[in-house]
């Protein structure tokens, strides 16, 4: 079975994620050249939301996912352990609805068409439980959706490669101020799985019909899959 453990614990993961809060968005812009806008409009694309459809927006940060869903009709609800993020959300979405909570252990109830988180899966120590909450959360026949920051392949991996280990800890450095925060985040992205191993992880949680989508030469990937 894939496993994959980040190197901070859940709570100090959430404590990181409330420092860098207020500069969250201008980092993810900057550091992906614009290019987050289009990731998550991809991402739900493959997923196929229709309109009315009840979509669950797990690990969901200030909220720019859900207002992707938001845009095509869904019923959105997000959830999120980090308080300064949900903050930021409600603040840039007050039409939709977001709340606190662990993304293994959601304080809801379902059956949501879709669940899906964006920049999430490393962030999670215990991926088999988050695909079992998702399942738990789904109805049968519904999608779950990951959006997640790889590593692509050949010379350009070599280049990606420096570019986390010099360029984007500089960045985020400057831009939030924090140090360890950036130094972090670029560690789970190396260390992560690659396309494959979470397509195998989503297989092993007992998901359906994965696929996976590298975009951008593979710097992010979109996984799909169908719950039994």
């Amino acid at each position: 079975m894939s496993t994959y453990d980040p190197p901070l614990p859940s709570n100090r993961i959430a404590e990181m994620f409330d420092r860098i809060h207020s500069r969250y968005d201008l980092l993810n812009h900057v550091l992906s050249g614009g290019l987050d806008f289009l990731w998550r409009r991809r991402a739900v694309r493959e997923v196929g939301v229709q309109k009315g459809d009840r979509v669950l927006d797990l690990c969901c940060g200030t909220g720019d996912l859900s207002q992707e869903f938001a845009k095509s009709g869904a019923s959105v609800t997000g959830v999120d352990f980090a308080a300064g993020m949900l903050s930021l959300a409600r603040k840039k979405y007050p039409h939709l609805e977001f709340l606190q909570g662990d993304a293994t252990q959601v304080p809801l109830d379902g059956p949501y068409d879709v669940a899906a988180l964006a920049f999430g899966p490393r962030n999670i120590h215990d991926l088999q439980a988050l695909w079992r909450e998702m399942r738990r959360l789904v109805r049968p026949g519904g999608r779950i959706m990951s959006l997640e920051l790889t590593r692509p392949t050949g010379i350009l991996g070599w280049f990606h490669g420096l570019y986390l280990r010099y360029v984007l800890p500089a960045l985020g450095r400057v831009i939030s101020g924090d140090n360890s925060a950036y130094n972090y985040l670029c560690k789970t992205i190396a260390h992560f799985m690659d396309r494959e191993q979470l397509s195998q992880s989503m297989r092993d949680g007992g998901l359906l019909d994965v696929r996976s989508i590298p975009l951008t030469f593979g710097i992010v990937t979109v996984h799909v899959a169908r719950v039994p």
